[in-house]
């Protein structure tokens, strides 16, 4: 009778927990510089990122009771990353900490003393690190991939591994009365090849001004930036749903919901890629591609394009919602014309029609490049060129060949051959570089770009940067590490002859001396650089801690 009584109390226990409502993660008010579905280029946001004042240090709370089921650390990504995993099938993950609590950062630290790797991802049993409700499982960071101080927070179906929109969902209700803002739109037009090519005919950095009547051809589609705003923040944030109507007729409409990881890989084909390419704002265009995998989430008409039959003047509206039942819209008097000129095809290109659910290959020469099926969103007039022939005063020992154009976004990567003409005694330091005013070093697997082989025979550049001649500032090291060519692979560095915890990012190395470590006293650090080529540097100081 006592165990049969143990176990209901058990049961109602994991029952009660199961049912536990979210806390938020901080003690500050609820506010928010980027929320969940916001368009990042490749990904979508799938989390919320909160406000804490521009500093770190912060406490963070457990949202729910549950166990610490990984901890990452990485110099990029979310860079100290903590993932819960709670009893109602849920795991909540808080990324970019200053640092973790202290049973889990000695565990943590242990690790990257045993693999001797800056980089772990480690996983945990139930038992290892249970954490209840409200327990401070960290401190607000700036760390990864993170421009500035803040907690990024996200709450994922564990099975699934689903990220959740806890906004839309209504687990997190901040105060928002403001309504979507239109930023810009665009419209391009199609022309009469078998394999359409586009181009830019209008583009309204001030959407919500124009009174003209637009000029388009028989074929076309529009692309708009629009974001959310909330009370108390600046931030540009995600709106939830996107459409657009011709006339009265739905031609598109997007809305966000929860997106899978596999789902949101597709955003490039959900924006207007030549708009984003480089840092520029994102487009949500409502031409719809045929291996867009967002399309569950997608209600079109006519693959989303604007197709005029007639010289009558008819209205394009645009509308904007976020989860919170605020709209914004705008309209625009467009008409048909069939004197608008289409763009004249670069020359000094060869074009090849490709289809995306194909493999397709192109060969001449000295270049071979692949394309797996798949791998393009839609159909495109493929364009490759040679560039420029070798010249191996500037390291470039083979011809240089543009294949495809940065414009046009890919799912998967091609892979590319190129034959270069390499003395023996350096064939072991060649590389695939990406060509421009520097040779950056990039793998056989690429995207649409302008590539050569190259030779990098120059090791690595290693500067202490301690004031003064003195090693140490404070009690933090650093080291300017640059390698111009193929690139740093690594850095390995030790105080006296053993692994010593350091970070390698953004070409500086960084590590902080603690007496639990190192005692005090003279003592001596080496670094060994290595780039992709294998060139390698080494060097020695001497310090006092």
């Amino acid at each position: 009778m006592k165990r049969l009584g143990w176990m209901v109390a058990l049961l109602m226990s994991a029952s009660a927990l199961a049912q536990e409502p979210a806390i938020p993660p901080l003690d500050v008010p609820m506010s928010f510089s980027g929320n969940y579905g916001e368009l990042r280029h490749d990904h979508f946001h799938g989390g919320l990122d909160w406000r804490v004042g521009g500093k770190v240090g912060d406490p963070v709370h457990a949202i729910k009771s549950g166990y610490i089921s990984r901890v990452t650390v990485s110099p990029w990504g979310y860079g100290n990353g903590l993932y819960i995993t709670h009893p109602d099938g849920t795991t909540s993950v808080y990324g970019h900490l200053l640092r973790f609590s202290d049973a889990v950062a000695r565990f943590v630290e242990q690790a990257q003393y045993d693999r001797e790797r800056f980089s772990v991802d480690l996983t945990f049993g139930p038992e290892a690190f249970p954490v209840q409700q409200g327990d401070i499982v960290g401190l607000v960071g700036n760390t990864g991939s993170s421009a500035g101080p803040h907690l990024h927070m996200e709450i994922r179906d564990t099975e699934r591994e689903l990220p959740l929109n806890y906004l839309s969902q209504g687990v997190y209700r901040p105060v928002d009365r403001t309504s979507p803002q239109f930023h810009r739109v665009c419209f391009y037009g199609l022309d009469t090849l078998p394999v359409p090519g586009t181009w830019r005919i209008h583009n309204l950095t001030n959407p919500t001004a124009v009174r003209d009547t637009l000029l388009l051809p028989q074929r076309s589609y529009v692309a708009f930036d629009v974001t959310d705003r909330q009370e108390g923040t600046p931030g540009k944030l995600a709106v939830e749903e996107y459409r657009v109507s011709l006339d009265d007729t739905l031609l598109f409409a997007f809305k966000v919901g929860d997106v899978s990881f596999d789902e949101g890989r597709y955003i490039k084909s959900l924006i207007e890629f030549r708009e984003s390419r480089g840092g520029g704002r994102d487009l949500v265009k409502s031409r719809v591609d045929p291996n867009n995998l967002l399309s569950g989430k997608i209600t079109s008409r006519n693959g989303g394009l604007i197709v005029l039959d007639d010289d009558a003047v008819h209205t394009v509206r645009l509308d904007a919602s976020d989860g919170f039942g605020n709209r914004a819209s705008v309209r625009y008097r467009v008409r048909r014309d069939d004197g608008i000129p289409f763009p004249e095809r670069d020359t000094t290109y060869n074009w090849t029609p490709w289809l995306w659910y194909v493999q397709n290959v192109v060969s001449d020469g000295t270049m071979t490049f692949f394309l797996p099926a798949g791998a393009l969103y839609g159909d495109i007039n493929f364009p490759w060129r040679k560039v420029a022939d070798p010249d191996p005063a500037r390291g470039v020992f083979s011809d240089v060949w543009q294949v495809g154009s940065p414009d046009i976004p890919l799912q998967l990567p091609g892979e590319l051959e190129i034959v270069a003409d390499i003395p023996e005694n350096l064939a072991d330091k060649a590389y695939l570089a990406n060509y421009g005013d520097k040779l950056t070093y990039t793998g056989a697997q690429v995207r649409f770009g302008t590539y050569c082989v190259a030779v990098d025979t120059t090791a690595p550049s290693i500067q202490f940067l301690g004031s003064k001649g003195n090693v140490v500032n404070g009690n933090t090291i650093r080291i300017r590490v640059q390698d111009d060519a193929s690139g740093v692979a690594d850095a390995r560095v030790e105080i006296d002859g053993h692994w010593y915890l350091s970070m390698l990012k953004r070409d500086i190395v960084s590590l902080e001396l603690r007496e639990d470590r190192i005692d005090r006293g003279k003592h001596e650090i080496s670094i060994r650089v290595t780039d992709n080529c294998g060139n390698e540097s080494y060097e020695t100081r001497e310090f006092s801690y």
